[in-house]
């Protein structure tokens, strides 16, 4: 295989770059109900199919908000089930116009290639069109050149990832059209990438993922005339409890999954950091490693992982001008720990809150009992999701994942990580006959001075091309291994 596919790699990386940047050139953004337009890049990704004899479904539950399912039938040799390769098609914003003005070096919908630096530029450029373009260019080499496979080999080009509850993406698939997205292993985002941990090279690939809840918080007070001093106001009150909640912390929690993580790390550092980091999994240290001894940017990536957060993200209140109202409350957007629920985020809040302020009082002149000065609504939540590494199947995913990234990577280990934040991985892991093996990993070699964080999301979105052209290769033989390729 590896001598015949020598030949083939070339071809296969340009026809992804290629089918990338047109990707990029197509305005996906999500405005949620406002509108979007996946159809758009679905219809790219039909044609390449199409010309391949690569078969597939659309499913276009709103117009202009389209899914594409592909799916390549194996031989069933494996005894294994599909191997599903997701990537959504919707992005964030970028501007369409002024974009210099932004702080855009190349237009956001230009795809164009640096000379100075060899990346190539755009929203969507590594979340996560790049994924999309690496997997169609993949099962339509798979189909042309007739590589057999030990087990079915799905691509599925998603809608609507970029909204918290994925209405006409996989959310819609799952409850709709469950048949089209069975699989036993899920590759998804956020994982596969080049980071560097004390100047050594390292691949995060993402086993877990943080829950997620929104908690509104209101708090009663004395309302009046504005024209009036009020001690009791509830707009400074609640004001006072964000900023309680923003520079205070919930209790560090330690589980298996940032234990894994946290012992990953440490295992790639060198001594004596290796023992200081690994002391973070001893709650007694944790935040005295975190306040003296790590810089704030890895506060803000460690932090995450050893507890809950609780974010003010909205405050209201009054109506009026000249008017102090009688309450006033604020949307905490909570992140949950795997194993946590959302009855531990509450009473994590309300610990460090004071929880005195959540109980009723006595009424001093023997009357019914005085309302609680602060209450918690939960308006949504949704669980964490986690793999257990010791699982034989996870783990041997895990295994053909390291061994080829060493291999083109000088030997470079992968790291199993959790993202404080959540993707599609929530609702295939909800998948109403079979829950999948879910990993983070769409691979993509960075170099040192590129930081995945700030550009996922960021101004001047950007893929190094020979890296994204290293990654085409590594995907590609961690599939046909899992697959069980064969060629003729």
């Amino acid at each position: 295989m590896e001598e015949y596919m020598e030949a083939k790699w070339a071809e296969i990386q340009a026809d992804a770059l290629g089918l990338l940047r047109d990707l990029i050139r197509t305005d996906t953004q999500n405005f949620e109900e406002a509108g979007g337009t996946e159809t758009a890049a679905v219809e790219l990704l039909k044609a390449r199919f199409d010309e391949a004899g690569v078969p597939y479904e659309v499913i276009e539950p709103k117009p202009g908000r389209g899914n594409i399912v592909a799916r390549l039938t194996g031989d069933g040799t494996s005894g294994k089930g599909p191997l599903l390769l997701s990537a959504h098609l919707d992005t964030v914003h970028a501007p369409k116009e002024h974009w210099a003005a932004e702080g855009w070096k190349h237009d956001p919908y230009g795809a164009e290639i640096d000379e100075a630096d060899g990346c190539l530029y755009g929203r969507g450029a590594v979340d996560m069109k790049h994924m999309a373009a690496q997997s169609v260019a993949l099962l339509c080499f798979i189909k042309k050149a007739g590589v057999g496979l030990g087990r079915d080999l799905i691509f599925a080009g998603l809608a609507d990832e970029e909204r918290s509850d994925s209405a006409y993406g996989v959310k819609y698939l799952i409850e709709n059209r469950p048949d089209l997205i069975q699989a036993d292993v899920v590759f998804n985002e956020v994982g596969g990438f080049s980071m560097f941990i004390s100047d050594r090279e390292v691949f995060p690939v993402q086993f877990a993922e943080k829950g997620s809840a929104r908690v509104k918080l209101t708090v009663r007070g004395e309302g009046g005339h504005a024209s009036v001093h009020n001690d009791e106001n509830p707009i400074a009150k609640v004001g006072l409890l964000a900023h309680k909640l923003t520079h205070g912390r919930l209790p560090v929690r330690v589980n298996p999954v940032n234990t894994a993580s946290i012992n990953g790390i440490a295992d790639v550092l060198p001594f004596p950091k290796s023992a200081i980091f690994r002391r973070l999994l001893s709650p007694m240290f944790t935040s005295v490693i975190m306040n003296n001894l790590l810089t704030a940017d890895q506060v803000n990536i460690f932090s995450p992982l050893m507890r809950n957060t609780a974010t003010p993200t909205i405050i209201g209140g009054g109506d009026k001008a000249n008017q102090i109202p009688p309450t006033a409350w604020m949307i905490i957007n909570a992140r949950l720990l795997p194993g946590c629920t959302i009855d531990d985020v509450v009473q994590d809040i309300k610990d460090l809150i004071g929880p005195r302020m959540f109980e009723p009082a006595p009424d001093p002149t023997g009357g019914e009992e005085i309302p609680p000065e602060v209450t918690l609504e939960v308006m949504v939540s949704r669980e964490a999701v986690s793999e257990d590494l010791t699982n034989p199947a996870c783990s041997e995913v895990m295994s053909v994942v390291a061994k080829t990234i060493a291999k083109h990577a000088d030997g470079a280990p992968i790291l199993p990580t959790m993202v404080p934040g959540s993707t599609d991985s929530y609702f295939y892991s909800r998948h109403p006959q079979k829950r999948p093996i879910c990993l983070g990993f769409t691979p993509i070699r960075f170099p040192p001075d590129i930081k995945f964080g700030k550009i996922f999301h960021g101004v001047n979105e950007r893929v190094p091309v020979a890296g994204f052209k290293w990654g085409v290769r590594v995907l590609g033989e961690v599939v046909f291994e899992l697959c069980s390729a064969k060629f003729d």
